[in-house]
């Protein structure tokens, strides 16, 4: 079996150590099966490309994007306390600020998944055969 020598190229030559943006330009691109996420909810990925079964990644980017988003409206929301009633025993009856909370997670959970659902459409690319 023959084997080459490892080419030395100056700065300016084709191999690399680390990736560049300009790489980037010219079809380099990250097959996933699961999307990184910054902190905003988007992918943090080189042009991304979901490979493997399509309805494994939708739950997992589903799942991943609406923990993100239930934690985001928590956030937001810091502060909000439930306080007991007169005698100080509480309320069986729901918290209002907390149902308002619960209904926010609830829609913040929906759009996320919505948005799962539509990036794994556009960016599947089948079994990764």
């Amino acid at each position: 079996m023959a084997t080459s020598q490892k080419k030395e190229t100056p700065d300016s030559g084709v191999l690399q150590d680390k990736p560049s943006a300009a790489a980037a330009q010219h079809g380099d691109h990250d097959r996933i099966v699961m999307a990184s996420r910054r902190a905003d909810g988007s992918m943090d990925q080189v042009n991304p490309e979901f490979i493997g079964d399509k309805d494994t990644a939708i739950a997992a980017a589903k799942e991943q994007l609406a923990v993100q988003a239930v934690s985001a409206v928590d956030v937001a929301a810091r502060g909000v306390s439930a306080s007991p009633t007169d005698d100080g025993t509480g309320s069986s009856e729901p918290d209002a600020d907390v149902a308002a909370l619960k209904e926010a997670h609830d829609k913040a959970k929906a759009t996320a998944e919505d948005q799962a659902e539509r990036e794994v459409e556009r960016l599947h690319q089948g079994l990764g055969d």
